[in-house]
Formats: C-alpha cells, sequence, structure tokens
C-alpha cells in the first residue's frame, strides 16, 4: 500500500485530484485514507471556530466607515477637473494593481499552528459586509479579499494566484525578482499588508501557500503556477520535494453572471 502526502490527501478532502494522480490514491490503504480526510475535515471545522471572523469585522468595519468619511470629504471639496482627474487616477491604480491597504489584525488571532499545517485564511469587504471566506465559497469581480496566513511552523513561504483567464499575481512577497531569503514567514497568523481586489475572470481564483523550512525561489514557484495552464482550478503544482503546498480556491460567476 502507498501512504499519500499530505498535500494529496488535501486535494482527495476536496475531490481535486488530478488525472495523474488518480492511480496514486487508488493504490493507498483506503481505510488509513479515510482516517486522513475525516482528521483533515475535523482540523478545518476547528479552525472556523478558532478564527472567529467577528474580532476582524469590528476593524475591518471601523476601517471602511472612516474610508467613506474621506472619501466624502474629498468628494465635497472637488469641482469640475479636479473631481474627474481623481475619480480617473483611482480607476487606474485599481485596475493596474488590484492592491488596497489591508486593515490591521487583532492580536488574539495571532496564533501558532501545529507544523505542517499551514493555512490561508480569507475575507471579504463589500460596502458594510464583511465575511470569512472558505473553499470554493463565490465571489465576484469587485470583491476586497484580505488573506492572512500562518506557516504552520514552516520558516518560508510563497503566496501567489492564479484566475480563471490564466493571470498569476504574487501576494507574498512583494517582487518576483525577490531572493530567496525574502520569503521568510512571520511565526503567528500574520495579515498581507495589501488587501487584493478581485478582476472580472471568470470561473475561480485560487490561492497557493507554498511553504518551507528553506528559502524559496519565487520565480520557480511562480513558474509552477503559470504552468498549471487550463488545469489552473484543481491541479497540482510540481515543485521540489522539500516544499509543501495549499490552496485556497474561491469560485467566480461566469460572464453570463451565472456560477
Amino acid at each position: 500500500m502507498t501512504t499519500l502526502p499530505d498535500w494529496l490527501v488535501e486535494r482527495v478532502a476536496l475531490d481535486e485530484v488530478a488525472a495523474a494522480n488518480r492511480e496514486r490514491v487508488e493504490r493507498a490503504d483506503a481505510g488509513e485514507l479515510a482516517q486522513r480526510v475525516a482528521a483533515l475535515h475535523a482540523e478545518n471545522a476547528a479552525e472556523l471556530t478558532a478564527y472567529p471572523a467577528e474580532p476582524a469585522v469590528a476593524q475591518i468595519e471601523a476601517r471602511a466607515a472612516a474610508a467613506r468619511k474621506q472619501r466624502l470629504a474629498r468628494k465635497r471639496r472637488m469641482i469640475g477637473f479636479i473631481g474627474v482627474m481623481s475619480v480617473a487616477a483611482t480607476v487606474l491604480i485599481v485596475l493596474a494593481i488590484g492592491r488596497t491597504t489591508a486593515p490591521t489584525l487583532p492580536d488574539d488571532e495571532e496564533v501558532i499552528r501545529v507544523k505542517g499545517s499551514a493555512r490561508l485564511l480569507a475575507f471579504r469587504l463589500i460596502d458594510d459586509h464583511v465575511e470569512k471566506l472558505g473553499q470554493d465559497a463565490l465571489v465576484r469581480a469587485g470583491d476586497l479579499v484580505q488573506l492572512r496566513y500562518n506557516g504552520g511552523g514552516q520558516r518560508y513561504g510563497v503566496i501567489a494566484s492564479v484566475d480563471g483567464a490564466g493571470v498569476v499575481t504574487l501576494h507574498h512577497p512583494m517582487r518576483e525578482d525577490a531572493p530567496p531569503e525574502a520569503t521568510a514567514l512571520a511565526p503567528k497568523t500574520t495579515a498581507l499588508p495589501n488587501a487584493y481586489a478581485l478582476d472580472d475572470a471568470p470561473r475561480f481564483e485560487r490561492f497557493f501557500f507554498i511553504t518551507s523550512d528553506e528559502p524559496i525561489d519565487v520565480a520557480q514557484s511562480l513558474a509552477a503556477v503559470r504552468a498549471l495552464g487550463d488545469d489552473g482550478a484543481a491541479g497540482t503544482l510540481e515543485l521540489p520535494s522539500n516544499v509543501r503546498q495549499w490552496s485556497l480556491r474561491l469560485r467566480k460567476p461566469n460572464h453570463k453572471g451565472t456560477p
């Protein structure tokens, strides 16, 4: 019998086993695999309980309210050409980089996870509504997504995403040419400094968390994400054996507005 690695058990739990790995799964001990999948589901349920959205909601909503007041004050001061140019500049910034400053997280979210169970947590802010996003949550263009990570004891990590149009975005570190040492992770649950505005790419947005005990090659990691091609929604990254991977997939409507 074959003992499956953690990342492949996670794919089984999500029903995302790529065709190339199905035979490997079939050779595994069915009883052991069922136990590991059940344990993973239990761990995920415990995680949702351990990371309640309410503490973050209060701070996110406070930031949103303050931002709305600032925007309103600016609009009252803007007239004619100045107002038009300011709005145009805002649109260009959003389209160009899709990022905005993320709110500060409360200290009680800084929980150290058991080694080997790295995870991403995602929150969505739409107007006054904030919610935690689980696996395969439905999102739409314009949604603002804030990510938090916990390396589960792993010291280094790369966070990147791919959307239904095949566009790959790097979230940590901030630059593709960053040295491997720049992939260092905080030892506790940490929010990325920028939130991410979803564009109108169809079908999905999938975030990958690639971790290791050693510095990670950023360019190599992004190349692995790009290599998924049409299999971006469910494929497994081809990475060195000393690197772990975990993903959070968010579903998006197609161009006709249906999931």
